[in-house]
């Protein structure tokens, strides 16, 4: 097939104008023939048509519509030179040199990635020349080439490769969760593919593979399966299944087969871990940072709430479980949606309404001791003490040269109540050797305090001169440093 262009010629050289020509078709030469009306001259180069043509060869051996091949019969994976040339028609079939012309080539093979074709090629010497490789491609593929409407093609006969081996393809999930505990984040499924190859390690379509499974729990009420278990390769040799989880914790791998003359040709996948079953009851923890949080008269003072989720196997539960949590006294973020390691964190607040010990509990859906399914719990208490008014007394212990001291606060009633985390007591003394390898104390936020109206410490002294009396002296500090002091003669 030819193609038209419009084009000038000076004296030596071909230029083409790629431009849009109006007229009466190809019957009606676009040519200026220097009758422009009154002045009856004209200036400059004729315009005249150039035809495109592309084929094989130039002038008097120039074959229109083909493509010239290195090799006519190609190998399984084998690569071989095309070319073709671009001439001018209208000009007995020389060479278009001088000008930049592209050439697009292509191929059905190429457009499945069975074969590889460099394209478009530039060129200024009349003849464009690419590579052709085929990759699977067989019996036969057809070479197009195009430029400015002119066509050529040629039909290249490729034997058909053997199926050497399988080849397992790096896996992008590797752990699933178990069937009914997915979420779009951790699905309950994974894409297992494979590659077919022949001995040059070239992918090969319409190979039949078949599949199956190695690694299950027998034991699983819910078997893992495959999405299938037979399947043929497609483009570049790959073939694929899905692993869909079960319901157990468990390793598997895929294993695919391909018959190679009277052999079974096999390999298996990399394991793909299923595993972090629903929330169990027991393995469900709830902790707080500050047990004791000097919030008796303040408001918007926070506790983070930290929660910890295994499964029934003891394995982390993965991002796939959101937790809810409420309070009946002050507030809680409304929910948590776990991460990777099984933990998630939300902030209670102090505010209205205020109450000594507000219950904060978690809940979600996951699977009790007696192996129903349904809602679990767990839930952390607070005690809200206060820095106001802190009291000491001092006294002798139970023990022989013991002495404790016994700190409370004011509740809000008007009672009294164990010191907020923060608070320090220290023992010093005048006259007095302290036996006590600790005499600092700091009241911490965790656990949960024994007694919820004082917090109780005690230490060993003696006199330092026996015949003398000493003071033993206690010292407390809440945390907006309210103080007090008690001595104590021994």
């Amino acid at each position: 097939m030819s193609g038209k262009i419009l084009a000038r010629v000076p004296a030596l050289s071909l230029a083409l104008l790629l431009a849009a020509c109006g007229g009466g078709g190809d019957s009606t030469p676009l040519v200026d023939t220097g009758e422009s009306g009154g002045n009856g001259s004209s200036g400059g180069d004729s315009p005249q048509e150039v035809f495109l043509g592309l084929g094989i060869n130039s002038g008097d051996t120039f074959i229109e519509g083909q493509i010239e091949s290195d090799i006519k019969a190609l190998s399984a994976g084998g690569t071989t030179r095309l070319r073709v040339f671009i001439v001018d028609r209208n000009n007995s079939n020389r060479l278009l040199t001088g000008e930049e012309t592209e050439v697009r080539f292509s191929s059905n093979c190429v457009s499945t990635n069975d074969a590889e074709l460099i394209s478009p090629i530039v060129t200024s010497t009349g003849v464009a020349e690419t590579t052709y490789t085929a990759k699977g491609c067989s019996p036969t593929d057809t070479i197009l080439a195009k430029v400015n409407g002119a066509e050529a093609s040629f039909t290249l006969n490729i034997a058909t490769a053997e199926a050497d081996r399988v080849v397992s393809i790096p896996l992008t999930e590797t752990s699933i969760a178990p069937t009914g505990a997915g979420s779009t984040a951790r699905p309950s499924e994974a894409s297992v593919s494979f590659q077919i190859v022949d001995k040059n390690g070239g992918g090969l379509r319409g190979v039949n593979v078949k599949f199956s499974l190695t690694g299950d729990d027998s034991s699983a009420k819910i078997p893992v399966a495959l999405s299938q278990q037979e399947a043929s390769s497609g483009s570049g040799g790959i073939v694929t299944t899905k692993v869909i989880a079960g319901s157990a914790s468990t390793v598997v791998r895929v294993i695919a087969t391909i018959e190679v003359g009277s052999n079974s040709k096999s390999t298996q996948s990399d394991p793909i871990a299923i595993n972090s079953l629903i929330p169990y009851e027991s393995g469900l923890t709830l902790a707080a940072d500050n047990f004791i949080p000097d919030a008796q008269f303040t408001a918007g003072v926070e506790v983070s709430l930290s929660l910890f989720a295994t499964d029934k196997n003891g394995q982390n539960i993965r991002g796939n479980t959101t937790v809810n949590f409420t309070t009946d006294g002050g507030s809680v973020q409304r929910e948590c949606n776990l991460n990777n390691e099984g933990t998630c964190v939300v902030k209670w607040r102090s505010q209205s309404p205020f109450v000594d010990t507000p219950k904060i509990v978690a809940s979600t859906i996951g699977e009790k001791i007696n192996g129903e399914v349904g809602t679990i719990f767990q839930q952390v208490t607070l005690l809200i003490s206060s820095s106001r008014d802190p009291r000491v007394t001092l006294a002798a212990g139970s023990e022989a040269k013991q002495y404790c001291a016994t700190v409370s606060t004011a509740r809000s009633n008007d009672t009294r109540v164990h010191p907020p985390t923060g608070t320090t007591v220290e023992f010093t003394g005048n006259g007095i050797t302290l036996l006590s390898s600790k005499t600092s104390y700091d009241v911490g936020g965790t656990p949960f305090p024994s007694s919820q109206s004082a917090y109780e410490v005690c230490v060993f002294a003696e006199r330092t001169t026996p015949t003398d009396s000493g003071s033993l002296i206690v010292t407390v500090t809440t945390p907006t440093d309210k103080v007090d002091e008690k001595v104590l003669t021994i």
